[in-house]
């Protein structure tokens, strides 16, 4: 009976001993299990193949942490991504939309380059004077040192063609033993020389000067048979106001002759008066010219 007992013992213990291994073993089967599962996202049924083979996974299962680099493996999406945005940007399609954020700053320097232009007031400057100049000498309705030069050379130039006979000039003639011509049709009367002239001087200054170097002979007019004119260049002139009213004015003209004859400039004053809503000169021509 104690014999019985004591290989009851031996089987109890053999079999304890037995479930101790098998327990002892299953830990170890189980770890590389679970160090699969995290390197596959889906594969739940793959842990559960390795369970049922404990003991014939043990050698097999060594191989599996060599899977478990495979979680460095996970490391290489992250880099998979990484390399994922460095191509993004090679593409044209994709990173169109994130280089368009770099692009705007690019985009919002310009908006200040096009500002600058637009500050261009300085053309805004000009642009007065460019009216200015397009202002008609003849219609000259607001007088200064600047407008006052083109309004003298328009009278230097109607000043010259009459003082020419104008084009053609007339057919000569004599009287008093002198050689005479007809003035041009245009300006062949009185009247007409008179209507020429007050365009840029006053009827009194154009008067004077008609009454002094015109004789009418039958209802024409005619001048003696010569030419007349200096070498002083009034578009080089420049002018400075001596006196002023609202309605005259007066202009001292520094006039220079050409480089070549060497000679000082000249000093002329030129008397401005408002006719209508119009300035004109009121000095005569031979006084200037």
């Amino acid at each position: 009976m104690k014999l019985n007992t004591k290989l009851s013992a031996l089987c109890i213990a053999a079999t304890l001993m037995s479930v101790a291994q098998a327990a002892a073993a299953a830990p170890a089967v189980t770890a590389p299990a679970e160090a699969t599962q995290p390197s596959v996202a889906s594969p739940a049924a793959s842990a559960p193949a390795q369970v049922p083979a404990p003991a014939a996974s043990a050698p097999a299962t060594t191989p599996a942490p060599a899977q478990a680099p495979s979680a460095p493996a996970s490391s290489p999406p992250a880099a998979a991504a990484g390399s994922a945005k460095a191509a993004t940007p090679v593409a044209p399609s994709a990173p169109a939309q994130r280089p368009s954020t770099s692009v705007a700053p690019a985009a919002a320097p310009i908006v200040p380059s096009t500002v600058k232009p637009s500050k261009p007031q300085q053309p805004s400057t000009s642009a007065p004077a460019a009216a200015a100049t397009n202002v008609k000498p003849t219609q000259l309705d607001k007088l200064n040192h600047e407008s006052a030069v083109p309004l003298v050379l328009e009278a230097q130039s109607r000043y010259q063609y009459a003082i020419s006979g104008g084009s053609p000039v007339g057919k000569s003639f004599q009287l008093n033993g002198k050689s005479y011509r007809y003035l041009s049709e245009d300006i062949g009367t009185k009247t007409k020389l008179i209507s020429y002239l007050t365009q840029a001087y006053t009827k009194q200054a154009s008067e004077q000067f008609v009454g002094k170097f015109f004789v009418e002979v039958n209802g024409r007019l005619a001048q003696l048979n010569a030419d007349g004119g200096n070498l002083l260049e009034f578009n080089r002139a420049t002018a400075k106001m001596v006196t002023m009213t609202p309605v005259k004015r007066s202009y001292l003209l520094t006039v220079p002759y050409p480089a070549q004859t060497k000679k000082a400039n000249e000093k002329i004053t030129v008397n401005f008066e408002k006719v209508g809503s119009y300035w004109k000169i009121s000095s005569a021509p031979h006084v200037i010219f």
